[in-house]
């Protein structure tokens, strides 16, 4: 969609930016560093084979969170979802299972979950909207259901709070497993004003991803009752991922939670207020008031274009406002915004002021 030329140009300017209006500050790989180096300095030994305090306190310390008995940490949440799958699968002895029609195992996994995992997906709800009870009860007989929390691909939309019990209360009495994408679990807790502990109770596993809010390098944790998260460690070895030390990736994910977890209400808050900015531009974001510190905005315009004008405009003020187009929707480019500290770092006057030069021509 974006030429590769654009697209590399387009990151060096970002990266040469003062100010960013989405995500973190910049951290680079030498501050990474650093901070993988601060958090080794607590701990006798690196992890082998994901065994060693250094690992399993933090799984601990993740599955407290969470409120579920175990966990596992593994390089990757494409694995971690579909061993989930997988294992539910085989208890009920029935293979099909149940994911949204844009969920990322759908999307992006180049068919893992029937090709690798030998799972019989079927596909629930539609495309722009949450998940309903009705489309768990059309979907016939499951063996399990992943339900995204918040969903990405329809901008950080979340179902209601009474619709996720009556989800979960169904669930159980037909004996489907309900599985949470929860790689942005962080953005929920102030929308539903409840713990990560006290979503996670609707369903019987949860994953997590470190890398996204949290800043951390790669990896995720899978967490749910302790005979499956040791039904998870032998699907982690027979899919490549128990790799013989993992410290970089969970020192890593610990700083991140350190430095951005607790910012991450603020920027739920500033999602809303940024939200409202673009629709007194003229512009509307889905959703129009964000329950998350994620949601899109779609511009009618052409997307090469669009970066083109980000370059110049961020090359003359040193401030990144216009994340890199990530689809098409009909003739609109969709952006995705998804805040985090680096908001903090100018006042909302100020953003304000950069943000009528910038995208008030294009309302």
């Amino acid at each position: 969609m974006i030429n590769e030329a654009l697209r590399k140009q387009y990151r060096e300017v970002v990266d040469a930016c003062d100010y960013r209006l989405t995500g973190h500050p910049k951290l680079g790989m030498a501050g990474q560093l650093d901070d993988i180096s601060r958090w080794a300095q607590r701990y006798d030994a690196q992890d082998m084979y994901g065994e060693g305090e250094l690992i399993e306190s933090f799984q601990r310390d993740i599955a407290d969170l969470l409120g579920k008995p175990a966990a596992v940490f593994l390089v990757s949440g494409t694995m971690a979802q579909n061993i989930a799958l997988r294992i539910w699968a085989d208890r009920a002895n029935s293979r099909r299972v149940g994911f949204h029609t844009t969920s990322h195992l759908k999307l992006h996994e180049h068919n893992a979950s029937e090709i690798l995992y030998g799972l019989d997906t079927t596909l629930l709800g539609k495309p722009g909207e949450t998940v309903g009870l009705d489309d768990l009860k059309r979907a016939g007989d499951l063996s399990a259901a992943l339900l995204e929390l918040p969903m990405r691909e329809i901008g950080g939309q979340l179902p209601d709070w009474e619709t996720l019990q009556a989800q979960s209360q169904w669930a159980r009495a037909q004996g489907v497993k309900l599985h949470m994408d929860g790689a942005r679990l962080w953005q929920c807790t102030p929308h539903y004003g409840r713990s990560m502990a006290e979503i996670s109770a609707l369903f019987d596993s949860v994953y997590v991803s470190f890398y996204k809010d949290i800043g951390g390098i790669a990896g995720s944790v899978l967490a749910g009752p302790e005979d499956f998260i040791a039904e998870a460690k032998t699907w982690i070895a027979r899919a490549g991922g128990s790799l013989y030390s993992l410290f970089p990736y969970v020192l890593a994910a610990r700083a991140g939670m350190e430095r951005n977890l607790a910012a991450i209400p603020a920027a739920v808050e500033a999602a809303g207020w940024l939200a409202a900015v673009f629709a007194n531009l003229g512009l509307a974001t889905t959703p129009a008031a964000p329950p998350t510190n994620l949601f899109h905005l779609k511009l009618e315009a052409d997307p090469n274009t669009l970066v083109e004008r980000a370059i110049d405009w961020s090359e003359q003020h040193g401030v990144f406002l216009m994340p890199m187009p990530r689809a098409m929707d009909g003739e609109r480019a969709v952006m995705e915004f998804s805040l985090g500290r680096g908001i903090e770092a100018q006042t909302r006057g100020q953003w304000q002021a950069w943000l009528q030069d910038f995208y008030g021509p294009l309302a």
